[in-house]
């Protein structure tokens, strides 16, 4: 006993005594390919369980920003304030020079929707609901890079009397932000007004609808979509209000549910439908996320995998996100899913050591391949032999990032 005392009291003087780490970096605009001069640079450490402010600074003619940070086995984050618009990084005490990229930002760009993913279910649990998640995923491929700012960066339309129940959105190599979703004057018409950076950003949408066994869903499109699907289990009939616009497929990948595809579709275009019937997503579904990101038997509770800023509260996953985050892990981006199954402290220690990380580099780069592949498929530049190949090596590298990221913290 006398010696844990002693040992806690040396812990204890050693902690405090330690000298402060220096976490410096450079912010460059990628909009002028030049520094970024006179940015507002604050240092945030999320330890206590919110975003405290530690310090901030301005970059000098060089974009350079230096902090002196206390040790610590949690990550700091970086915001980086550009033309009103904040950029992340996660940053480590003593991990070296961190590079921040940030974009001119501007109020009219032409952004383009580059899919639309509709997915439809009941949950026994909620007697009476038709449960719809939508996902938008927008496209910036504005040359020179810049970024879309405004209070309506995407619009869009809900079917009447939609209760919305969740909005987020994600940008690429960031874990998913609750963001609001404001109505405009219009009836049933919405908007985001976070920034959309250049690549692509993701929108996502979850709400019910009073259901009886029969519906018919009179949504429609703000501006046009590429590819827009809609997914739901096949006890569900599905009926397009105009029979020309949607084509029934299947996907290998996604056993056990209806798939529906349609491809450049104008607001002007009659996507509604009408819907019978019950059905909950397939339960074999449940190990499509884990096994499409690289892990078998992953918990529910694993790190995620995202380097951006981290929900407040990451709430437990409920059995319906989680088979309909299982259809989107097929087609976007894989680890995205992980943010949504963790606590504020699993999510920042699984983050923790992926900047300097080999591995979690690796990872991070096949979460953007899966991404681009998937997206090529679903747009026919490459045959099913040729995905099923690339896919299927994808796989198999991605679970050993996956694996190798994960072997520290089992130890």
């Amino acid at each position: 006993m006398k010696r844990a005392v002693i040992f806690f009291v040396l812990t204890l003087v050693c902690a405090l005594t330690a000298p402060a780490e220096n976490i410096k970096g450079v912010v460059r605009n990628d909009t002028t390919g030049k520094p970024s001069a006179g940015d507002k640079v604050s240092l945030k450490s999320p330890a206590s369980g919110s975003m405290e402010d530690v310090a901030s600074t301005k970059t000098n003619a060089k974009g350079e920003f230096s902090f002196d940070a206390k040790p610590s086995q949690m990550p700091y984050i970086i915001w980086v304030q550009h033309q009103n618009v904040t950029y992340t990084h996660i940053a480590m005490p003593g991990q070296g020079p961190v590079a921040v990229r940030v974009f001119d930002a501007t109020p009219k760009l032409d952004v383009s929707i580059m899919e639309h993913l509709i997915v439809l279910h009941t949950d026994p649990a909620v007697a009476g609901t038709l449960k719809i998640d939508e996902l938008y995923t927008m496209n910036n491929p504005s040359t020179p890079p810049r970024t879309l700012f405004s209070p309506h960066t995407l619009e869009l339309y809900l079917p009447e009397n939609a209760k919305i129940e969740e909005t987020s959105v994600q940008v690429p190599g960031n874990q998913p932000l609750k963001v609001a979703l404001v109505p405009t004057s219009e009836k049933d018409k919405y908007s985001f007004g976070f920034p959309i950076r250049p690549g692509q950003t993701q929108f996502r949408v979850g709400y019910s609808l009073p259901y009886t066994g029969k519906l018919k869903v009179n949504t429609r499109l703000a501006a046009p979509v590429q590819n827009m699907l809609v997914i739901l289990p096949p006890s569900i009939t599905f009926v397009p209000n105009d029979g020309t616009v949607y084509q029934a497929t299947s996907d290998p990948q996604l056993k056990g549910l209806s798939l529906y595809i349609a491809k450049n579709i104008t607001p002007q275009q009659q996507i509604g439908f009408e819907v019978s019937g019950s059905g909950d997503m397939p339960r074999e579904q449940d190990s499509a996320p884990a096994e499409a990101a690289g892990g078998q038997g992953r918990p529910e509770n694993a790190p995620g995998g995202g380097l951006g800023l981290p929900n407040e509260k990451p709430a437990p996953l409920q059995s319906g996100q989680w088979i309909f985050l299982g259809v989107l892990i097929l087609f976007l981006a894989a680890g995205a899913v992980f943010i949504y199954t963790t606590t504020q402290q699993s999510a920042l220690e699984g983050t923790a050591n992926l900047p300097k990380d080999k591995p979690g580099i690796l990872l991070e780069a096949m979460k953007e391949e899966v991404f681009q592949l998937e997206s090529d498929r679903l747009q026919g530049k490459i045959s099913m032999e040729e995905y099923q190949t690339a896919k299927s090596a994808l796989d198999k590298t991605l679970q050993r990032a996956v694996q190798r990221q994960a072997a520290p913290a089992s130890h």
